[in-house]
């Protein structure tokens, strides 16, 4: 399935949302003049090649299934996106990518020195509009969550060429990176309606179960993937040193005398070697281990909506986590057959 057919296909899932969503847009284009003069063209830029705005997607969702989606969901799915474009920013630095949606790089257009900083600032003008709420709560989870997100970079460039790094402490560092902005929308999408603890903390999890089945899928593409239709630079993990879980879990399959040398395999990332690498996680059970994990946490989230109530927005949340779980198995569906 191409790149555009996923992205058709998730726009019409979003349908409850179109509206909403389009005003995020508007608004996010709108942050643009908010910059210092000079800077608002890059932001500009790297605001376009972002992707699936799926953090705005989930504040939004969040809210309506809680009652009303407000300026409140609005403004918070921009400061979300925001953050996550600085991410992305940083992450592309760090992996020396030179894709992103087909388009090229921050770094690869301006170079290193003046994207860093322009994740910089991505970041100061999100907390900025954090702020901005009569509530220091919105401020606060979005300053503990953005934390949370620098703290797993951290981490997981630490231990890049490591490879006694364990599934689960690979689990708990996506949690940390792609699960805390995606529980934060969630959370936050509904405590600004006065949900109650419980119902906040049930979407909490929610994102964060979510977050994680959506980063072991997208490592996965970055193995599997065509470059074409995944629109980005792929196999960036393996050249950078970053064991993501199909490459634990082939290392795991591996005897202990033969895994420094299957790591340094993985670690060189050479072309030529790729075919022998995709053989060996094709054929040891890696492919349906990495979908049962997947299946796992989408499992957790679809039992956090539980308690939500049933309209519209709750049922396109769990209609999320199938579209997730779909294009996790057509991506592994060779194995899947087995």
């Amino acid at each position: 399935m191409s790149n555009n057919q996923n992205t058709t296909d998730l726009l019409q899932l979003l349908d409850p949302i179109a509206e909403p969503l389009s005003r995020v847009e508007a608004e996010l284009a709108e942050q643009v003049s908010g910059f210092s003069p000079g800077v608002g063209d890059y932001v500009n830029y790297v605001l376009g090649v972002s992707g699936k705005r799926l953090r705005p997607t989930l504040a939004l969702l969040a809210g309506g299934a809680t009652g009303r989606i407000g300026q409140e969901q609005i403004r918070l799915g921009v400061i979300v996106e925001l953050i996550h474009v600085a991410t992305l920013v940083h992450d592309d630095i760090l992996d020396s990518a030179a894709l992103r949606h087909g388009l090229p790089t921050a770094n690869s257009r301006w170079g290193n020195e003046v994207t860093v900083l322009l994740g910089d600032c991505l970041f100061a003008h999100a907390l900025s509009l954090a702020a901005s709420y009569p509530t220091t709560t919105v401020c606060r989870k979005v300053s503990l969550a953005t934390n949370t997100v620098c703290a797993g970079e951290i981490l997981q460039t630490k231990l890049r060429y490591d490879p006694s790094l364990t599934i689960d402490k690979y689990l708990s560092i996506i949690d940390m990176k792609t699960g805390a902005l995606f529980a934060v929308s969630c959370e936050l999408g509904g405590e600004l309606n006065g949900s109650t603890a419980h119902v906040v903390e049930q979407l909490r999890e929610f994102g964060s179960n979510l977050g994680i089945a959506y980063q072991i899928y997208d490592d996965c593409v970055d193995i599997l993937g065509q470059e074409r239709q995944a629109g980005k630079s792929l196999g960036t993990d393996m050249k950078n040193g970053k064991l993501t879980l199909p490459w634990l879990l082939l290392l795991q399959h591996t005897s202990a005398a033969q895994r420094p040398e299957l790591a340094e395999l993985i670690f060189r990332g050479n072309a030529e070697e790729r075919a022998r690498l995709l053989a060996l996680v094709a054929g040891n059970g890696v492919l349906s281990e990495s979908l049962a994990t997947v299946e796992k946490y989408i499992t957790r989230a679809e039992a956090n909506l539980a308690d939500l109530p049933g309209n519209d927005f709750s049922r396109t949340l769990s209609s999320l986590l199938s579209f997730i779980d779909g294009k996790t198995r057509n991506l592994l569906k060779e194995e899947v057959v087995a």
